[in-house]
């Protein structure tokens, strides 16, 4: 199975994790305006009294502070990262800064950090900040954990990942179903399947109360942990959903594979016919599959009809074992006019003389014992038949039907030369048989020719 499901890429990450850093705007009394840069939330919020009481435990950002992080507000938005930095450094170096004031400095720092693609740095400033709580503001609390969760993630240590999402849980009082998305996506790379499934379902959950649609990817990373835990039920049932809402070949064929599987093989054959009613099968081994399925499923007429279409499309090719299952799907479906041509098709491909013998067989069934003869003559030519003391027995009783009793008497005499060398008693017996035969009828023939004749 592949994982990559559950992965979220490095670019994706990057972009998810930018998006919750959270820098806190301020305002200040005395005529200075508040910092205001690009905020952004984690996904979901705190509840509106654990604001309140945390704003009053927050102190006030002075004008000393404030005007250092305009200054490296200021390098960054010149490009002059180092400038930045060292404008953030001396800041830090500063004494008296209160909590508000230190943690805003880290906040910049590991914004820069991370811009940077400088994780472990951006993860140490990112913890910095929480080591002033709680006299920093919930907002910027709860952005930096969701963050710390993420780039904790991009590191693949999922399991502080977990511990930080977690944290911010407890906090948050209306997370979205994304977050709850990430954080089962953190138990799957952790193979804690049975874990991935609570919040995925609450992610659905929520969606579904708030009338929107539970997105594609969700039961993606649903169905992945239930594979991994071989539910295949809860599979089936899945990926039943996504061919109602999200139709594709992969899901189609995936379906038809697992009822395979669980030896469902009416459901396997109507989902596999389904998905080619709706063209979805383009592939010769798809075609093949679903002409196989339809002859076990005692249908070989539809089995032949599809074959002998995608033959003439050109998307399964037209060569000796095609054309010989077409062939045989056409003799199953009682259609001999139609499995003749197949299989002359199929022996103009073949090395050997089997396919040739096989329309002897049938000749012989339909009493055209010249054409029959033909193509036992062919099969004796071409040579490579399993039993060739068969072919022999078919063109010797066309060659009796035809009343030439002498030819026939000869052909079962090669015969049998043929299966005692093969070694076949019962092909042995046949032609023995036969031709004492034969030639009971070629005495009795002549004996009724002299009694008519001339007294």
């Amino acid at each position: 199975m592949n994982t990559v499901l559950a992965l979220i890429s490095r670019f994706a990450t990057r972009w998810l994790a930018l998006a919750v850093l959270v820098a806190a705007g301020t305002s200040f009394g005395g005529g200075f305006a508040g910092i205001e840069p690009a905020r952004a939330q984690a996904p979901g919020e705190a509840s509106e009294e654990a604001e309140q009481r945390r704003t009053q435990r927050v102190p006030a950002m002075r004008e000393q502070a404030f005007n250092r992080l305009s200054e490296a507000q200021e390098a960054m938005d010149e490009g002059d990262i180092p400038k930045a930095l060292d404008v953030l450094r001396r800041m830090s170096e500063q004494r008296g800064l209160n909590a508000y004031e230190a943690a805003s400095m880290w906040n910049m720092r590991a914004y820069i950090y991370f811009s940077q693609d400088d994780y472990p740095r951006a993860i140490e400033a990112y913890e910095r900040i929480l080591t002033f709580s709680p006299e920093v503001p919930l907002a910027l609390e709860l952005g930096t954990m969701y963050a710390l969760g993420q780039l904790y993630f991009v590191q693949e240590d999922y399991r502080k990942a977990i511990e930080y999402l977690n944290r911010w849980f407890d906090l948050v009082e209306t997370p979205s179903p994304q977050a709850y998305i990430f954080l089962a996506q953190a138990y799957y790379q952790l193979n804690e399947f049975r874990e991935v499934i609570p919040p995925v379902q609450q992610a659905m959950a929520m969606t579904r109360e708030r009338d929107g649609e539970v997105r594609e990817n969700w039961w993606l990373l649903k169905r992945a942990a239930y594979y991994e835990m071989e539910d295949w039920g809860k599979v089936i049932d899945i990926i039943e959903i996504l061919v109602r809402d999200f139709p594709s070949k992969d899901y189609w064929v995936q379906l038809s594979g697992l009822y395979g599987q669980q030896e469902q093989q009416k459901k396997q054959v109507a989902t596999i016919w389904t998905a080619y009613m709706q063209g979805y099968l383009d592939q010769e081994r798809e075609i093949l599959n679903l002409t196989g399925l339809l002859q076990q499923e005692e249908a070989p007429y539809w089995a032949a009809r599809i074959l002998e279409r995608e033959i003439e499309n050109g998307v399964v090719e037209a060569n000796r074992r095609n054309l010989q299952g077409l062939a045989q799907a056409w003799q199953m479906a009682q259609n001999v006019e139609k499995a003749i041509p197949a299989y002359h098709r199929a022996a103009e491909r073949a090395d050997d003389g089997e396919l040739h013998y096989r329309l002897a067989q049938l000749y012989l069934d339909r009493d055209d014992c010249e054409r029959s003869i033909q193509a036992a003559d062919r099969a004796i030519s071409r040579g490579g038949v399993d039993r060739e003391g068969q072919v022999y027995l078919v063109k010797g009783m066309c060659q009796y039907n035809l009343g030439r009793f002498e030819a026939a008497v000869s052909t079962f005499g090669e015969g049998l030369r043929v299966a005692r060398r093969e070694r076949s008693e019962q092909d042995i017996n046949a032609l023995t048989q036969w031709r004492t035969h034969v030639e009971r009828e070629q005495r009795r023939q002549e004996q009724l020719a002299r009694a008519d004749g001339p007294a």
